[in-house]
This record gives structure tokens, sequence and C-alpha cells, in this order.
């Protein structure tokens, strides 16, 4: 009579050989499922920006996109609203997600600042107004900069200083 089984030594093994796998596993799965809170945070607005492009554009109403840099919240308002009703909606503002912040946001003509509201406009013609935001969580920084004409949004994995954006050719002056 054979006896139908698997030895200690067997058993061992596949334990051993399980316990490797979620070792080299664990982390990655845990920010696949987690999310890492600036990449969330960078898609939503970059999804955000992409839809008020395109609601722009289509409605033929210039949209503003506001920040309220002192809680990292933000609102979008439209610019033929009456300032009773942008008040309301102001009142109803999103937070970004939990534990990312503004750190500040960079205009233009390289204004940065880092409090009070900031408003991104976009055109009814398909233009915003070129901006760099910094976003930072804990230790990690990130930077996402909005041009002007392309409708392409460029997004740096580290805070990236940047003097002036540039209007003509779309490409951000590095410092």
């Amino acid at each position: 009579m054979k006896n139908k089984g698997f030895t200690l030594l067997e058993l061992l093994v596949v334990i051993v050989l399980i316990g490797i796998i979620l070792v080299l596993a664990v982390p990655s799965i845990r920010d696949t499922i987690t999310g890492d809170t600036l990449k969330k945070t960078s898609r939503q607005l970059i999804g955000l920006e992409r839809k008020l492009r395109a609601e722009a554009v289509q409605d033929q109403i210039d949209y503003l996109l506001c920040f309220d840099l002192s809680d990292s919240s933000y609102w979008v308002v439209a610019s033929d609203m009456t300032s009773e009703k942008q008040s309301e909606i102001k009142k109803n503002k999103q937070k970004l997600p939990s534990g990312a912040k503004i750190l500040d946001i960079v205009d233009a003509q390289g204004n940065k600042k880092s409090a009070d509201e900031v408003r991104i406009k976009f055109g009814k013609n398909n233009v915003c107004s070129p901006t760099v935001i910094h976003l930072g969580a804990d230790e990690d920084k990130m930077t996402i900069v909005i041009s002007p004409f392309l409708g392409i949004t460029d997004v740096y994995d580290k805070y990236i200083d940047i003097v002036k954006i540039s209007t003509d050719q779309d490409i951000p002056a590095f410092r």
C-alpha cells in the first residue's frame, strides 16, 4: 500500500517559495491597489483640464478652474455666471485626494503663488492659460505643466522650477 501525500520537506519548499513570491509582489500590488496619491491627483487634474477644454469649445463659453491654495481645493465656474452663482459654487468646492496638496502655481509670466486663490482660464477658442502646478504629498513632489495651445499636459515626478512658460513654442523654460 502506497502512502499518498506530501513529505514535510516538500511542504516547506512550497511555503518558502510562496513567501519569496509574496515578498517580491506585495509592494507593487500595494501601490497598485492603494494608488499613489500624487499620481491619482495628477490624473484627476489632467482629466479635469481636458474636460474643461472640450466643454469650453463645445459650449462656446470660457471656463475658469479655480484653486484655493490654502486648503488645496478647487471648483469650476463659467465666465458668464453671476458673482452670486460663482460664490455658491465655491461653497461646494472639492478637495484634492487625502494627503495631496498644491505647493504653488506658476503663471505664464513666472509669477509663483503659494497662497490665496488662482484661476486658470480655458477659452472657447481651445486656448488656456499656460500654467505650472506643483503638487506635494509627504516627501514626494510632482509638476504638471499645462500647455496653452496643444492640449498636451506634461507631468514630471519631481519639483521642476520653471522660470517662464513659453507661449510661442509651448516649451517650459527650466531653471
